[in-house]
């Protein structure tokens, strides 16, 4: 079962959004904050397996908070909920550590599969929002100079739409080392996010 944590500043949104997740048999919805100063001064710790988490809260937004989320809940996929298409937010929320982007138009049934695919290592964006993704990082330098072969190949797969237990059963690897390959290939590049290493990769074709 995947736990949701939910951050939805609009009421009839957050709550079509309960009633449809705890109808789910895939899901358990374990928390549910209006506001980013709501979920903070709240007494609520356990570790969700996804949030679900809109971009214009009131006070602190939603791309504010994705650095705090991801130190509180380091192995927690977080899966942006907007009406905002516009550049700025999709970079920065991507920038910031997020793992998917979708519209709030989006199909609750949608956003259920969305919400497994993040879960099992994928990271669920529009095509539309793809799109402006991959034109923005149309990249300067090769994707590859810096990685190692085995990092290469995680890349290749993450890209290719694997969850990271694909990934490693193709590679004869565990998941905990395809996790540490993609920390390193973060880190080498200077990226945060699965989104930005899709459309880092995307650039370079």
């Amino acid at each position: 079962m995947i736990s949701i944590l939910l951050i939805e500043d609009d009421f009839n949104i957050q709550e079509a959004l309960r009633e449809f997740l705890g109808n789910q048999k895939e899901f358990e919805l374990v928390g549910a904050f209006s506001n980013a100063e709501k979920f903070r001064i709240s007494t609520w710790t356990n570790s969700p397996d996804v949030v679900l988490l809109d971009i214009n809260l009131p006070g602190i937004s939603g791309i504010e908070l994705i650095p705090e989320l991801k130190i509180k809940f380091p192995n927690a996929a977080i899966l942006m909920l907007s009406v905002n298409y516009d550049n700025d937010s999709v970079f920065k929320s991507l920038q910031a550590g997020a793992d998917g982007y979708l519209s709030k138009e989006t199909p609750l049934t949608k956003i259920k599969d969305a919400i497994i695919d993040i879960n099992s290592g994928g990271s669920p964006i529009t095509p539309a929002i793809a799109r402006k993704v991959f034109d923005f990082f149309n990249a300067k330098q090769n994707i590859s100079e810096d990685l190692s072969e085995r990092e290469k190949q995680v890349v290749d797969g993450i890209v290719a739409g694997l969850s990271y237990k694909l990934a490693a059963d193709n590679m004869n690897i565990s998941i905990d080392t395809v996790r540490k390959h993609i920390k390193s290939i973060y880190r080498k590049l200077h990226i945060n996010s699965k989104g930005e290493l899709i459309a880092r990769y995307h650039g370079n074709k």
